[in-house]
């Protein structure tokens, strides 16, 4: 079997686990307003778990089904009613807690502190990155994973932080010889889409055991 080419093997990533991104897949309209914002957030935190991002996405799903979906409802619902639908998705005991806790703190925060909009947050930190990781991890249990995975999905919207891909991606473009930062991913797609859905293909495919080395076997047959 021909060694894989990087072109081949980011063609059957994508084909194989970023049709679409996470943002897209639970349906957040990309749009630089409060709700969307949020909602990016919210996906984020319940991705930082010990379950699989298809189900953070259908976990969130049923949050917003709830009309949990904006700082105001989730401030008003409380990490209690928040934990018991993170229970029923199988959440970890501990995940519950923690993901409850940020999602409510960061809305109690941000209405409190920024007009509960997130791009006044990053107006407050003048669009530097830096800094808006820094005001993200002001609040209650959002750390540096969870603002990664924010980034991920929000540098459609906020220009400032991309190319950007994470640890966790990073990590898996290691393992298919892909590149060892973002602008070698980025040059590997066409365009600023693209690139967050193969960064969230690299995320997906390290859930998958054997995902690997399906993706190097399919790519192999194209080289």
């Amino acid at each position: 079997m021909a060694q894989p080419q990087k072109k081949d093997l980011v063609e059957v990533l994508l084909d194989q686990y970023g049709r679409h991104s996470l943002a897209e897949e639970a349906e957040i309209h990309l749009r630089n307003w409060p709700h969307a914002l949020f909602q990016l957030l919210q996906l984020a935190a319940l991705t930082d778990a010990g379950v699989t991002p298809e189900t953070a996405v259908r976990t969130f799903m049923t949050l917003r089904g709830h009309h949990w979906s904006t700082a105001g409802k989730v401030r008003q619902a409380g990490p209690a009613k928040i934990a018991e639908v993170l229970a029923d998705a199988g959440y970890p005991e501990g995940d519950r807690r923690r993901i409850s806790t940020a999602m409510t703190d960061a809305a109690l925060h941000l209405q409190e502190d920024h007009g509960g909009d997130l791009g006044e947050l990053r107006d407050d930190a003048k669009m530097d990155p830096q800094r808006e990781r820094e005001l993200l991890r002001h609040f209650a249990n959002v750390d540096d994973d969870v603002v990664d995975a924010f980034f991920r999905e929000a540098q459609l919207l906020w220009q400032e932080l991309g190319p950007f891909a994470d640890k966790k991606a990073l990590d898996a473009a290691d393992r298919l010889a892909l590149g060892d930062d973002a602008d070698s991913l980025r040059a590997l797609v066409d365009d600023d889409r693209q690139f967050v859905r193969l960064i969230d293909a690299l995320v997906r495919i390290r859930h998958d055991e054997g995902g690997y080395q399906k993706v190097r076997e399919l790519a192999g047959r194209q080289s």
